[in-house]
């Protein structure tokens, strides 16, 4: 297949190029740092003999970015799906950041992404298949005092994605969701995790063996759907005395 791979320069991003090159797959990799993404793709042409696109674009909502996007997906040919591994966070994303911040985190985990999907959603449309997985993650499970913005660009994607699924429940179109707890990756390195950190590789191993399956939410690692669970029911009297 023909695959676009947001966010594929570092985490699970980058584990996952690399295991969707192993299994022959062409691949457009967007991140915003093209010298990264320059050596990524020399490697993976290298080892695994695929076509490697590459586009240092920034993901946003606007005309400017979708195009250089689409100028390189070109070179695919038709794309056949697009994975969205890709995130950005704030430590201080506390309910007070500015504009410019607030339309980065929501660009990056929502907006961005919806605007790229509505390029390609007609035609996979038209084709009656196609592959659309997107990442979410278990902050956005219940509003709370830190990674306000974030957890709230979170949620509206798993709402797009449900809405999607519905609308393309009658074709051979899969849309996956990953609810993702913590991976260890830059974002988590040093800190004090109340639960084990899986290995991005780990993850992209899964998520590849699972290409097929049209399953619509999946917790990774797997007890995140209990813990979630626990937290979802938790009585406001207790959750609101939660620090986490």
């Amino acid at each position: 297949m023909n695959l676009i791979v947001v966010g594929a320069s570092a985490g699970l991003g980058r584990a996952l190029a690399d295991r969707l090159a192993q299994e022959k797959h062409n691949l457009l990799l967007i991140a915003g740092d093209e010298a990264d993404l320059k050596a990524i793709s020399a490697d993976l042409n290298l080892r695994h003999s695929v076509q490697v696109e590459i586009a240092a674009v920034r993901l946003q909502c606007d005309q400017n970015s979708i195009e250089k996007v689409l100028a390189k997906a070109s070179a695919l040919g038709n794309i056949d799906g697009i994975l969205f591994p890709l995130g950005y966070s704030r430590t201080d994303d506390d309910g007070t950041l500015g504009c410019d911040d607030i339309n980065r985190i929501v660009n990056s985990n929502m907006a961005g992404i919806i605007a790229l999907c509505s390029h390609y959603l007609p035609a996979m449309l038209q084709r009656g298949e196609g592959l659309l997985v997107f990442f979410g993650s278990v902050a956005s499970e219940r509003g709370r005092s830190s990674n306000i913005v974030y957890a709230a660009a979170k949620r509206g994607l798993q709402s797009f994605a449900e809405s999607l699924r519905h609308k393309c429940s009658a074709t051979n179109i899969n849309v996956q969701y990953y609810q993702l707890g913590y991976l260890n990756t830059a974002q988590t390195f040093g800190k004090k995790l109340p639960f084990p950190a899986a290995e991005p590789k780990d993850a992209a191993d899964y998520i590849v063996r699972n290409l097929n399956k049209r399953f619509g939410l999946e917790y990774y690692p797997w007890f995140w759907r209990f813990i979630c669970l626990g937290l979802r029911y938790t009585p406001w009297m207790v959750f609101k005395k939660l620090k986490f």
